[in-house]
């Protein structure tokens, strides 16, 4: 029979062991969907010292073994700034990965629940790693599509693994794909030009050398626009230069919108080329000869993805978003693109998802986040 034992990440050789295990346990080794991610990333992301999340938040990472071998992982954390918003009760799960064994499936969850229940916590909710706007949920719907940049791929046997387990449904989060064809635009754009002329707000494209400068401005309107949204926190300084960081490195000038009214930014756009596929190519690990092929990836594809977006509350009865995303189309189609990935979208958020509908967007992949009273 084997032997399931499950270890506590200790020092910094068993953190780069914990990052590693879906490679060593080989869970994606036949699996095209799944885009490695960068391993020098994730070791800054989950270093206590230099990632965003402790500020605020304590985080216990595990290992299970089966005789002797990793074949899976899962963390256990609380954030303050949630609880401080939210409630005291909730703990968290994350970073899951596991080879299909339920036993062992059983075995982390059964440890991540009892980290938490230590903490004092009533409730276990993931998976989030760390928040809702890290990775979130596991794959419920059209799993064997590869992800778009920014978003994840995890084995189809995860939601199995939670379900059988006793979690429940907490909520589902959304990517809605907007294409070129099958969709007769010119009308629409018309009528984006109509919905302009009845505001006194200006749109602008940006230039690459003004990006930095607008970076307050995004992240203060994203943090009020999204008020409300389903477990919201709103950006921490060091976790937005992290997103924004990376942002501006891929961001295409042209699809930097920005919305001012007097000077004053009161809504954006920001989207980006998908780089999954070339990243895909690295495996992981950033060799100078690999970067050829995720530049060449970056030049290539006809996909992009609206990575961020937001409009002050003031001003959201002057249809600023359909303008926003209808520009976006419009410049993106002049630009070579054939289609635009806007997640990710909460189902409770219905005003975008039917601005979205609008223009025809395809609702073509889910993540799900379970819950479970412990």
């Amino acid at each position: 029979m084997a032997v399931i034992e499950v270890k506590k990440v200790t020092d910094r050789k068993m953190l780069m062991e914990f990052i590693r295990v879906p490679w060593t346990a080989e869970i994606y080794k036949l699996d095209p969907a799944w885009v490695p991610p960068v391993i020098r990333d994730q070791v800054r992301f989950l270093d206590s010292a230099h990632g965003y999340f402790f500020e605020h938040g304590e985080a216990d990472f595990f290992i299970a073994y089966r005789d002797a071998k990793p074949v899976g992982r899962i963390s256990a954390h609380t954030y303050g700034l949630y609880e401080e918003k939210y409630d005291r009760d909730t703990g968290f799960f994350g970073f899951y990965e596991c080879i299909d064994d339920l036993k062992v499936s059983k075995a982390l969850f059964d440890t991540a629940r009892e980290c938490l229940r230590a903490k004092g916590k009533k409730r276990m909710n993931g998976p989030q790693s760390f928040t809702v706007y890290d990775s979130v949920g596991f794959d419920m719907m059209n799993n064997g599509r590869m992800p778009v940049i920014g978003n994840f791929h995890f084995a189809h046997w995860y939601a199995k693994h939670a379900q059988i387990y006793g979690f429940h449904k907490k909520v589902d989060w959304f990517c809605f794909m907007v294409k070129k064809e099958g969709i007769n635009w010119d009308p629409l754009f018309k009528i984006r030009e109509e919905l302009a002329r009845k505001t006194n707000v200006k749109f602008v494209t940006s230039r690459r050398r003004d990006i930095p400068r607008r970076a307050e401005d995004v992240k203060n309107i994203f943090n009020i626009a999204w008020e409300g949204n389903e477990g919201h926190l709103p950006l921490t300084d060091r976790q937005f230069k992290t997103l924004f960081d990376d942002l501006e490195l891929a961001l295409i000038p042209e699809l930097g919108i920005f919305a001012e009214d007097n000077g004053k930014t009161v809504g954006f756009i920001l989207s980006m080329p998908d780089a999954n596929p070339g990243f895909a190519k690295l495996n992981g690990k950033l060799y100078p000869w690999r970067i050829p092929q995720l530049i060449w990836k970056l030049k290539t594809t006809k996909t992009i993805r609206t990575v961020l977006m937001g409009v002050l509350p003031e001003y959201r009865q002057q249809n600023i978003d359909q303008i926003l995303i209808l520009m976006t189309i419009e410049i993106g189609i002049r630009l070579g693109y054939l289609q635009a990935d806007c997640s990710l979208i909460v189902e409770s958020n219905l005003k975008m998802i039917g601005a979205l509908k609008y223009v025809n967007a395809d609702m073509y992949k889910g993540y799900r986040i379970f819950e479970m009273e412990i």
